[in-house]
């Protein structure tokens, strides 16, 4: 067995852990997914957690739950606003519990994907061009992405090829979110980097089945083919995963997040769409697909985002 490994859960197995589950945002549904893979790790390592379920009923009573549990660090398995955001980040910091992921800042500036976008350019990096919807007409070339700025799990989000579309793929978009991000389409393959501890896991080159990877074609088992590693030159994919790297350590993100890309068909260039600060966790998820490839099965996933928590002031 790895040093680490049991390095790790001897820290782990004397703390009382919360996983949080679900959450109130439109990806609840998938939250809900993620969490029942950690729980079964969480049984599997034989640690001590309580699982708590965060919904819509209890939204009002969820901190003080979490404060009477009495909790040395907590698994957040949430995805999208007040959980992916920083909201609950900020809560947890006050109550003084220890989480996974990143802290309040970078959560909150992932997710935001106007701040990001702005980040980037000025650091330089590649990501399309884009602009905030402010209910003028479209200002841009078609085909464009209409995406809302926060949330995730590609919800809300239309590639418009039509101007007779536009205003369509606006309304949808306006339902998750009141500000909207009309962005470049990027034609080419669609690759993601996972990022463990600022070191890049394997390169995924994503196939979707569906005209692009949606929601349907992420959480349906067999709707998508994942290359891994993906077959790249070997200068793109070296340069891609230094990318990732760059872009985690920009946002401030801490662990372990998510950086989606799509590579120019014509030119080849890598474009950064967006990182995920709280990635999935699911069966069909690209993080767990990543790690085991590198030689990490699940629960020793779920072991060093915890250990990480618990060890690195947030």
């Amino acid at each position: 067995m790895k040093k680490g490994f049991l390095k790790d859960l001897a820290l782990l197995k004397n703390k009382k852990i919360g996983l949080i589950a679900g959450g109130i945002s439109s990806e609840r549904a998938i939250a809900l997914k993620s969490s029942a893979a950690v729980e079964k790790a969480l049984k599997s390592l034989g640690l001590n957690y309580i699982y708590i379920d965060f919904n819509p009923k209890n939204r009002k009573d969820i901190f003080s739950v979490i404060r009477k549990a009495r909790l040395d660090i907590v698994f957040l398995g949430l995805h999208g606003s007040y959980g992916e955001d920083g909201r609950i980040q900020g809560a947890l910091d006050i109550m003084g519990i220890k989480y996974t992921g990143s802290g309040v800042l970078a959560s909150s500036i992932g997710m935001d994907k106007l701040i990001s976008k702005k980040l980037l350019l000025e650091a330089g990096l590649p990501t399309p061009d884009y602009y905030e919807y402010t209910g003028k007409e479209l200002k841009m070339t078609l085909p464009v992405v209409v995406k809302p700025v926060d949330g995730g799990s590609t919800i809300g989000v239309t590639i418009v090829k039509s101007r007779k579309d536009f205003q369509k793929a606006v309304r949808l978009a306006k339902k998750y979110c009141a500000k909207v991000m009309v962005e470049k389409y990027i034609q080419g393959r669609e690759v993601t980097v996972p990022v463990l501890f600022d070191r890049a896991l394997p390169v995924i080159e994503i196939i979707p089945k569906t005209a692009f990877y949606d929601y349907t074609a992420k959480y349906t088992k067999g709707m998508s083919d994942h290359i891994l590693p993906a077959k790249l030159k070997k200068s793109l994919y070296a340069g891609i995963s230094e990318l990732a790297v760059l872009t985690h350590k920009l946002l401030l993100m801490k662990d372990y997040s998510r950086i989606d890309f799509m590579i120019e068909e014509k030119s080849g260039k890598p474009y950064i769409l967006e990182a995920n600060s709280l990635p999935g966790l699911t069966g069909t998820s690209l993080l767990p697909e990543a790690a085991k490839c590198a030689g990490l099965s699940f629960e020793e996933l779920i072991l060093k985002m915890l250990a990480g928590g618990l060890r690195n002031a947030q």
